[in-house]
């Protein structure tokens, strides 16, 4: 009997302890696997309600308070809108859970404001073609010419050397461009710039018209041999201003005689580098009525007053004459040509850009990457070149 009561106590603390102690199989809590959301515009994010029978996954229904700021896809995609909050709502079996979500403003990344180029920035406007003093095997060439002619202004013989466009004949007439060389330099300085090959492949490609390069010697004295040794004195900055009397009155002349050209301003040019530079904007600028076309390289003091390397001068104009006259001023084409790293004329090309800016002239001005040297002087040919005739 005793072990009868002993057996069904303990069968009934075994079966009190069975069920009273906590279900460790109960479900877990359902929810959503985030309550709020913090998130950028553009940005997307996925919500799933946790705990879920899986027979009841494919029954939850996602629904937004403002589509507008945040929609919300079937699967529970959250995709952010606009700024502002809006409310994602699961519902299943009855039952509703939410997530606050918040969006912002996506951040723009800061960006350093690209500068515009001005509009005197010749790396960027006045560009040339990679291979455009490159000679070429299928462009055909014009004829070099050695010539001489007598000149009353130095009472000798003097050297020009002549490019020909190819396939010149007598029967057509062509204009005229004078190129002018530097400092030191005579009439093989264009020739060892390629000058030469520079037209010959810009007339092969359409961009300039045919024509006739003249290539003098512009130190119009006795001794007019190039690398002088009195390069810098003013003894040899006066010879390349005369060399006006002797173009004028003899080279120009034997040019017409010799050659088949047109007249006119309308085909006439004048360009030059360095000294050659001041002394075609001295010929052009004095001779407007002959010139139609003038350009200045990398052009030497001497057109205003100065003083450099121990020489000054007074100036060949003044800053009220440094101008075109009213008659050729809408006719003419002017152009001036820095190096933005010269250190042999320095500011002088600005100077004389800034008085023609003053007085109302208008003309082409524009600066290139590099110094005094033939890289700016082969640029700026090429660039004159297409402005010609």
């Amino acid at each position: 009997m005793k072990k009868f009561i002993v057996l069904s106590l303990v069968s009934a603390l075994t079966a009190g302890l069975f069920f009273s102690a906590p279900d460790a199989c109960a479900a877990k809590k359902v929810s959503l696997s985030k309550k709020s959301l913090t998130m950028k515009t553009g940005e997307k994010k996925k919500l799933r309600v946790k705990n879920l029978k899986k027979k009841l996954q494919k029954k939850v229904k996602w629904s937004s308070s403002k589509k507008k700021v945040a929609a919300v896809s079937k699967k529970g995609v959250v995709t952010a809108k606009k700024k502002g909050t809006a409310k994602i709502t699961a519902k299943v079996a009855g039952k509703k859970y939410t997530c606050k979500v918040k969006v912002k403003a996506k951040t723009k990344p800061k960006t350093t404001p690209t500068p515009t180029p001005a509009l005197d920035d010749g790396d960027v406007y006045y560009k040339t073609p990679v291979d455009f003093r490159t000679r070429k095997s299928d462009v055909k060439y014009g004829t070099v010419e050695k010539k001489t002619y007598y000149s009353t202004t130095t009472e000798k013989d003097r050297r020009v050397t002549i490019v020909l466009p190819p396939g010149y004949t007598a029967e057509k007439q062509y204009p005229v461009c004078y190129l002018l060389h530097g400092l030191g330099q005579d009439d093989t300085d264009w020739i060892n710039a390629k000058a030469p090959t520079i037209i010959g492949n810009m007339i092969a490609a359409g961009t300039a018209k045919e024509m006739i390069l003249v290539l003098p010697n512009c130190r119009a004295r006795a001794n007019d041999a190039a690398g002088p040794s009195d390069a810098f004195s003013l003894s040899n900055y006066q010879a390349f201003d005369n060399f006006i009397n002797d173009l004028r009155d003899n080279l120009m002349p034997f040019i017409k005689k010799t050659y088949s050209i047109k007249e006119g301003r309308e085909n006439t040019a004048s360009a030059g580098f360095s000294m050659g530079g001041r002394t075609a904007l001295y010929i052009g600028l004095s001779m407007q009525e002959t010139f139609g076309f003038i350009g200045g390289f990398c052009p030497a003091p001497g057109l205003l007053p100065y003083k450099m390397n121990n020489i000054s001068e007074k100036g060949l104009f003044t800053k009220e004459t440094l101008k075109l006259k009213p008659e050729y001023a809408e006719n003419t084409v002017l152009m001036l040509v820095a190096a933005k790293n010269d250190t042999i004329v320095g500011g002088i090309p600005a100077g004389y850009h800034n008085t023609l800016t003053a007085n109302g002239t208008k003309h082409i001005w524009y600066r290139k990457a590099g110094g005094h040297d033939v890289n700016v002087m082969d640029n700026a040919l090429y660039n004159f070149a297409k402005t010609l005739f």
